[in-house]
């Protein structure tokens, strides 16, 4: 039986099964970003929203990592770790001074 990406591939000029298979080899290397758990807290959803708010700033801005880095005047891990949600290893107040860097007139609101 072939896998539903072959048939798929075949039938909507979706990727081919030795696209598939290199695409998977390298986001099995590739660092993902960490999901807000269920149980998060509101100072949790407040620093993943702060984060959200930076990826957005270099998406906006076509910023790498390493530019953002050097723009923030950190080492590139930390800006790895914002990007990719490691909510855990920051206070809140360390990401709102990275986005006052980046957006000085940006403002905050509790819904």
């Amino acid at each position: 039986m072939k896998s539903a990406r072959v048939l798929k591939s075949q039938a909507n000029n979706w990727p081919s099964s030795e696209t598939w298979k290199k695409m998977d080899k390298i986001l099995a290397k590739a660092k993902g970003s960490r999901g807000l758990p269920l149980n998060a807290t509101l100072l949790d959803r407040f620093k993943w929203d702060l984060c959200g708010e930076l990826v957005r700033y270099c998406v906006e801005h076509d910023l790498s990592q390493r530019a953002l880095a050097k723009k923030l005047h950190v080492s590139e891990s930390r800006i790895s770790e914002v990007v990719h949600y490691h909510i855990d290893k920051f206070t809140a107040d360390r990401l709102t001074n990275y986005l006052d860097k980046l957006k000085p007139k940006a403002k905050i609101s509790v819904a």
